[in-house]
């Protein structure tokens, strides 16, 4: 919700890595999103707190307030699964996508320590999210004359 910002923007599609600086900036938008939200009174409350805490580290080593395990709403810890798979297995301006297999063994890697292990154990089970994302929605490599151009993806879902 954050990103929506115009300040993200130049950032969300910057080839290479963020400086430190850029990071930071980019760490607010789960502030700048809570406060849009509040703004909304159907929303306020656990909504709110889903969109604060969805980059909150199961360990509690995430941001913006270092909580930890259960004390990261559910519905955050759901959000930060999905968000990170959406990253994973989506073209970027610095990297390919990754099929979702290897996303779920990157999920299972991290678990205890950045997601919720109970929740990763579902995810890597569910038939379900292999079919909500049309399976593997990795592009093959494009022939070296061919320039790469992401492609947000709901468009690939779309195109499926």
């Amino acid at each position: 919700v954050g990103k929506i910002y115009e300040e993200f923007a130049p950032l969300l599609r910057k080839e290479g890595k963020l400086s430190p600086e850029e990071r930071m900036i980019m760490r607010t938008h789960v502030i700048r999103s809570a406060q849009l939200v509040e703004t909304a009174a159907r929303l306020r409350g656990s909504v709110q707190a889903m969109i604060r805490h969805h980059h909150e580290n199961y360990d509690g080593s995430g941001y913006p307030d270092g909580v930890s395990g259960n004390d990261i709403p559910m519905g955050a810890r759901i959000i930060m699964i999905a968000d990170t798979i959406d990253a994973m297995t989506t073209d970027r301006p610095y990297r390919r996508a990754m099929s979702l297999s290897r996303a779920i063994e990157e999920l299972e890697t991290f678990a205890g320590r950045q997601f919720d292990p109970q929740l990763v154990k579902l995810v890597a089970k569910s038939a379900s999210i292999r079919r909500l994302l049309g399976g593997d929605r990795s592009t093959p490599e494009p022939a070296a004359e061919t320039p790469r151009v992401p492609r947000p993806a709901w468009a690939q879902r779309l195109a499926q």
